[in-house]
């Protein structure tokens, strides 16, 4: 069997965008004595990024603290085709198992990356819900967040964040098949880190 490696990763400064308000991300180069060494802007919250527990709750995880297995997880790619929101209307069924993570394929990955998009598809409160009360591990969608651009009381990150399931956002499933799927996201490790970049890969045999 052959095996099939995707890099679901967005690539920093090639199609890089975020939240008005968030930090923009720069890179700059000096050449200098043959060698080349560069400078990095960013948020914690740049590109294709984990959120940890303390993102939203001050005396919870940072993402140094998270086991490193909980990186390395089976993973379902679920298609959504709602240009709103997942709603539990197109996830009645799926069978969820304990432990896994789940990502959603949507209507984002079709917009444009030349700017940020205040209307992208996110996820209902009832269905973040739902993923707790089955006891995934980790979610995922394919744009900066999993919450309404406009719900200022952050309902999803408050439940999946408090019962410590992790956020992966603004992966890139332009190329990815819906299904099931092995998947590594390992984020950046700094101390008491709210959330931060990683490379996130799929793979699985075909």
């Amino acid at each position: 069997m052959k095996e099939m490696m995707i890099d679901i990763t967005r690539t920093l400064g090639l199609d890089t965008i975020s939240f008005p308000s968030d930090t923009k991300f720069s890179v700059s180069e000096r050449h200098a004595d043959g060698y080349t060494i560069s400078r990095l802007v960013l948020s914690s919250h740049s590109g294709t990024h984990i959120d940890a527990p303390l993102h939203f709750f001050e005396a919870r995880e940072s993402l140094d603290e998270i086991p490193i297995e909980r990186f390395f997880l089976d993973a379902d790619v679920i298609s959504i085709e709602s240009p709103v929101s997942v709603a539990m209307t197109e996830l009645m069924d799926h069978s969820i198992e304990h432990g896994q993570a789940v990502l959603f394929k949507t209507k984002n990955s079709d917009l444009s990356r030349e700017r940020f998009h205040e209307h992208f598809v996110y996820i209902e409160s009832d269905v973040a819900r739902w993923l707790v009360d089955t006891g995934v591990s980790l979610v995922g969608i394919d744009y900066l967040s999993v919450e309404r651009y406009d719900d200022m009381d952050f309902p999803v990150h408050r439940m999946l964040l408090g019962a410590g399931v992790l956020i992966l956002e603004d992966i890139d499933l332009r190329s990815v098949e819906p299904g099931r799927y092995r998947l590594i996201c390992l984020p950046i490790k700094t101390k008491h880190a709210d959330g931060a970049p990683c490379r996130a890969v799929l793979w699985r045999m075909s």
